[in-house]
């Protein structure tokens, strides 16, 4: 009898602690799960085939770092680069902003404030001229640039939301990490407003910048600016890489077309040396 007792007290125990060994690794499992992201990726890509050639309202008016009021039809009256960010964000917006920085030192066949301009318009209702103020100083900003540059606040309240809405820009606020969340990317826009290319902050270089600026100014070229024509013909924009590229099938056309040319001026200088033979 005292010996089935000890056997049945051994038994619970054991099924005791086996339970508290699945317990502790179910646990574990569940701790060491790959959460997956509540955010949705697309988030931070622009449907462009949907709105590129989109264009805002010219009456849209902001309040620039001087405070002096202007509208979003004075900065297109020459092509413009627009970056929607935040001033009170915690360093994701003054990375993006420094990136164009260093792509427009970059730039050589452009100058900035004689061909294009530049704007930064805060998209959060909550930002103020002394955020600005404060997110002016974590970049620097040489002074052709600074002279081409205007960092905006809305006016009215909703200028920025009817601006990044025009061109597909989506953001949100994210309660969790306090921050917006948001894509990084420059907006360029020919002289007539409507936005004619987006890149992606961090995956650009001078190159890719100079060329955007030259299809938002494509309308405005000038006899003597023939460069930028055949520049512009040798790299095309890849959409999947939110980039320019070698156009490859330009090249293959034009050394088609060189090869028929001399083919056939070829096949008629001989027919020419025989006729006379």
């Amino acid at each position: 009898m005292y010996g089935r007792f000890v056997r049945f007290w051994m038994a619970l125990g054991l099924a005791l602690l086996w339970g508290s060994v699945l317990h502790v690794g179910t646990g574990w499992a569940q701790g060491a799960r790959i959460i997956e992201s509540e955010v949705d990726p697309s988030l931070f890509r622009i449907d462009e085939v949907r709105y590129l050639g989109a264009k805002p309202d010219p009456a849209l008016t902001f309040r620039d770092q001087n405070g002096v009021l202007f509208t979003f039809e004075e900065m297109t009256r020459k092509p413009l680069i627009l970056v929607l960010s935040y001033f009170g964000c915690d360093g994701t917006c003054s990375l993006v902003n420094s990136d164009l920085v260093e792509q427009l030192k970059g730039v050589q066949r452009l100058v900035a404030g004689e061909d294009f301009q530049i704007l930064t318009v805060s998209f959060d209702p909550k930002d103020t001229k002394e955020t600005l103020a404060a997110f002016l100083k974590k970049f620097d900003i040489p002074e052709p640039l600074r002279a081409a540059w205007r960092f905006g606040l809305p006016a009215g309240g909703d200028e920025a939301r009817r601006l990044a809405g025009t061109i597909g820009f989506k953001y949100f606020w994210s309660p969790r990490d306090q921050v917006f969340l948001h894509p990084g990317i420059f907006g360029f826009f020919s002289s007539d407003g409507r936005i004619v290319r987006y890149l992606y902050a961090m995956n650009t270089n001078a190159l890719d910048v100079e060329l955007a600026l030259i299809s938002a100014k494509l309308n405005q070229i000038k006899p003597g600016e023939i460069m930028e024509i055949a520049l512009s013909l040798c790299y095309s924009y890849n959409y999947a890489e939110g980039r320019y590229t070698l156009n490859y099938a330009f090249f293959v056309g034009f050394g088609s077309l060189v090869f028929g040319v001399l083919a056939l001026v070829v096949s008629i200088l001989a027919y020419r040396r025989r006729a006379r033979a």
